[in-house]
């Protein structure tokens, strides 16, 4: 394009250029005069177009129950160590272990070989002292002996008897039992093992029902006690299992100033293993309809403390009395009615009498 018509473009695109500029400005001064601004209405500061979005949500009576949570630990229903009464080498041990075994089953047999020749010999005798005192019996009826005789007679076969009696009892702690129905430990002895009074054997643990065992500050003890309803977690199990207070300490432990409790709870399978760490939580007081609120919502202040409540498009400020705080809810007993709607953002910012607007609504 040759120079002279690149000047005649650069012209036009200035002259349309300055035509629009021109036509802005007139429309700009006939918007702007003093009729339209007289006629424009002022800005209104309560209107929806300056309300600030809130969060709020819609208060109901609800149901609250006032606990406490404590450590605690696992504890086995019964516990024992068994052990042999009576000295002896181990001839047979007849468990496995880890095993689960009933009362009264066989654990140990201890050698009793001495025992066992002892009460062959003392029932031979028995049966022979049975026999002599049958046959004095028969002279006496007939007074061919005197009543002396078949006194001693009898005696003899008695005592026979009585130490037969004896040696058996003695036989019987030569098999050492379980002394209640549970699962079995490690073994701490060997076969061809001698075994004095008292020398332990394998552990035996019942672990069904457990036991948990905690302390709450003595300020507590008068309000739980034996029936009291907990709830306690461990490690490994999902969910919070339930249990009852079974037992407590009579006094307060002076050094900690806490008041231990003991609860039961049912533990098919075993699967609660004693000794664990137990987070426990103790149910102190039920309410049965009670108002909650969001702890955010509540505002402290002088003297007390205040929320805000939705009330024809404005955030009105309402002192309330508050009770029992939990992780993320507090009680409100005074102030609020259930169908009141309460703010629950931009409480900080918000001034009685501001003009807000519902974002979302619980």
């Amino acid at each position: 394009m040759s120079p002279k018509a690149i000047r005649v473009v650069a012209l036009v695109i200035a002259a349309l250029l300055l035509g629009a500029f021109l036509l802005y400005q007139f429309g700009f001064l006939a918007k702007e005069s003093p009729e339209s601004i007289a006629a424009t209405p002022p800005p209104n500061p309560g209107g929806a177009t300056n309300a600030i979005p809130v969060k709020a949500q819609l208060i109901r009576s609800l149901e609250l129950t006032d606990f406490i949570t404590v450590s605690g630990s696992t504890l086995p229903a019964e516990e024992v160590m068994v052990s042999s009464e009576v000295p002896g080498k181990v001839k047979e041990i007849l468990f496995r272990e880890g095993d689960v075994v009933k009362k009264g089953a066989s654990l140990i047999h201890l050698d009793d070989d001495e025992l066992m020749a002892q009460r062959n010999r003392l029932e031979v005798q028995a049966r022979l002292n049975e026999k002599i005192a049958e046959r004095l019996k028969a002279l006496y009826e007939k007074e061919g002996v005197s009543l002396q005789e078949l006194e001693i007679a009898e005696a003899e076969y008695q005592k026979a008897l009585s130490e037969l009696t004896l040696l058996d009892a003695q036989l019987e702690k030569r098999v050492i039992r379980a002394p209640f129905s549970g699962r079995l430990g490690l073994r701490l002895i060997s076969e061809g093992s001698y075994l004095a009074p008292g020398t332990a054997i394998v552990p035996l643990v019942k672990s069904d029902p457990i036991k948990i065992e905690f302390s709450v500050p003595e300020k507590y003890s008068r309000m739980i006690g034996k029936g009291t309803n907990i709830e306690f977690q461990v490690d490994g199990i999902p969910g919070r299992q339930k249990a009852t207070v079974e037992a407590a300490d009579p006094t307060i432990d002076a050094t900690t100033r806490t008041f231990r409790l003991k609860a039961s709870a049912p533990n098919p399978g075993s699967k609660i293993i004693p000794g664990a760490f137990a987070n426990v939580r103790v149910n102190l007081k039920a309410y049965d309809q009670t108002i909650l609120v969001p702890t955010e919502a509540v505002v402290p202040e002088l003297g007390g403390k205040k929320v805000f409540v939705y009330r024809g498009g404005q955030a009105e400020s309402v002192p309330v009395t508050t009770g029992i705080r939990q992780e993320a809810r507090i009680q409100v007993t005074e102030g609020l009615e259930p169908g009141d709607t309460i703010i629950t953002t931009g409480v900080l910012q918000i001034r009685p009498g501001a003009a807000v607007t519902i974002t979302e609504l619980e």
